[in-house]
């Protein structure tokens, strides 16, 4: 009888993974520093409402990725209200704020990096077998 429930349970479906908070402890989300603006506020609450950051390194670095996050929607709404192209002395040439932004999003990008939430599995299910390799009988 032992024998036959081992065998079932060995072969039963696993319940997802899930994290436990031990009983009687609350789990609370720290708040978004106040000086974020839009797009931070919804960065900050995208990644915590998916990850629950709670340690003070990982903290401080998504406070950093949500700032930049933030100082990049200011120069593209600079950009946008003054164009991606300036006249200058010279000529017409690019906004200077262009390359500002770039490098603000990468940053961002490196932030978020660090904190490891950039990868994602390729492919949530399986994909096709792979072909036979090897030898294969002739076809008759």
């Amino acid at each position: 009888m032992v024998e036959k429930f081992s065998r079932r349970a060995k072969y039963a479906k696993k319940p997802p993974l899930s994290l436990v908070s031990p009983v009687g402890v609350v789990v609370t989300l720290p708040e978004p520093p106040p000086s974020l603006g839009e797009a931070g506020l919804a960065l900050w609450r995208s990644v915590q409402a998916q990850y629950a950051i709670a340690d003070a390194g990982g903290l401080e670095i998504l406070r950093q990725a949500c700032a930049a996050c933030d100082r990049a929607a200011q120069y593209a709404a600079i950009i946008d209200e003054q164009g991606a192209v300036i006249m200058g002395k010279i000529g017409i040439r690019e906004h200077p704020l262009v390359k500002a932004e770039i490098a603000t999003r990468a940053l961002g990008g490196r932030l978020i990096s660090r904190l490891g939430l950039n990868i994602e599995a390729l492919r949530p299910l399986p994909g096709r077998p792979p072909s036979p390799s090897g030898w294969t009988p002739p076809a008759r």
